[in-house]
């Protein structure tokens, strides 16, 4: 019988996620929850052996304000200004390095992302960039593209794997990514809930996915490992959103991780991908119940693994073996 595979993607974003709909910065105690959170996410994946690919914002990686200065003239001039001011505006209120500003700067976690065993590091664009609502903008995404990975070549880093922000997949710009050696993507759940939309979702979509969370409403979303190869790429859809952990719902926290058990122990019994998704500000607060949340997860994980042979794989590990099937077929 095939094993399946569980694979975890983070989108690591802090302050970047969050400037261009936060301008009151009202959600700043979760940002900086996170980087009290993430190592307690590390030492539970250390713990049991978790594979996980963290999407990081290119602009996380700059040791200074200077660094992301130089690269900004370097790339965006006046034909992608309209594209990038939101985030050329944000980067006028940079403190000058992580220790003064650990919204915008990230380099002591991404050092201690690299250094815990079985963690990726991929890419999640250089400016959190919005790549549907930006219309024809395929030339400012290139240059957002070439800008993150040169900021990340300066830390030895080369990513594989790509997660668009906000969800906004946007086949037009996969060619782009593949040029530039990213040909592993998180896609969206194969569902009308779940497609890529421009600008924010409507009050309804968002109700119905928040009952989804609860009570399986659009299916459990696992997929065979080959359905993920297209084109040259891999593309390696969600399967579901982990929903932090909220008091007004908190008596609905068991049916929430019901509907996520339900889910591994279907993909590990058929040789499927479960495919699950975050961001670690999500963990910013109440992050003792949401850590707690996150153990009792991979508990179950390796309690499947046990039963089935159900594997831990990062998106890139995925991809390398969805290829070498095809090779061998």
């Amino acid at each position: 019988m095939k094993n399946g595979y569980f694979v975890l993607s983070l989108d690591f974003e802090l302050r970047w996620g969050s400037y261009a709909w936060d301008t009151n910065h009202v959600y700043d105690t979760n940002i900086l929850g996170a980087r009290k959170a993430i190592p307690d996410m590390l030492r539970t994946f250390e713990a049991y052996q978790i594979h996980a690919t963290w999407a990081t914002v290119g602009a996380l990686f700059a040791p200074s304000k200077m660094a992301i200065s130089k690269l900004n003239e370097q790339y965006f001039d006046d034909k992608s200004v309209s594209h990038m001011s939101p985030f050329l505006k944000e980067c006028t209120t940079l403190g000058e390095n992580e220790s003064e500003d650990p919204s915008h700067y990230a380099l002591s976690l991404i050092e201690q992302i690299s250094a815990t065993e079985h963690q990726e590091i991929g890419l999640h664009t250089f400016s959190h960039f919005y790549c549907l609502d930006n219309k024809n903008a395929e030339e400012t995404f290139e240059k957002d593209t070439r800008a993150a990975l040169a900021m990340m070549e300066a830390q030895n880093i080369q990513p594989k794997s790509f997660i668009f922000p906000r969800n906004q997949f946007h086949p037009g710009l996969l060619e782009v990514l593949k040029k530039h050696g990213l040909d592993v993507v998180r896609g969206n759940e194969k569902h009308h809930l779940y497609r890529e939309r421009e600008g924010r979702e409507s009050k309804l979509h968002r109700a119905l996915r928040l009952m989804d969370a609860y009570v399986n409403i659009s299916g459990y979303h696992t997929f065979s490992p080959e359905s993920c190869l297209d084109q040259g790429m891999v593309n390696i859809p969600s399967s579901r959103f982990l929903r932090p952990y909220a008091k007004p719902t908190r008596y609905l926290e068991s049916l929430k991780l019901h509907r996520i058990k339900k889910a591994m122990r279907h993909a590990s019994k058929h040789g499927e991908v479960f495919h699950l998704w975050f961001h670690p500000h999500n963990f910013g607060a109440n992050m003792e119940a949401n850590i707690k949340m996150l153990q009792e997860i991979c508990q179950y994980y390796e309690d499947l693994q046990n039963e089935f042979g159900f594997e831990s794989v990062t998106m890139q590990e995925l991809a390398e073996k969805v290829r070498r099937k095809e090779v061998t077929a």
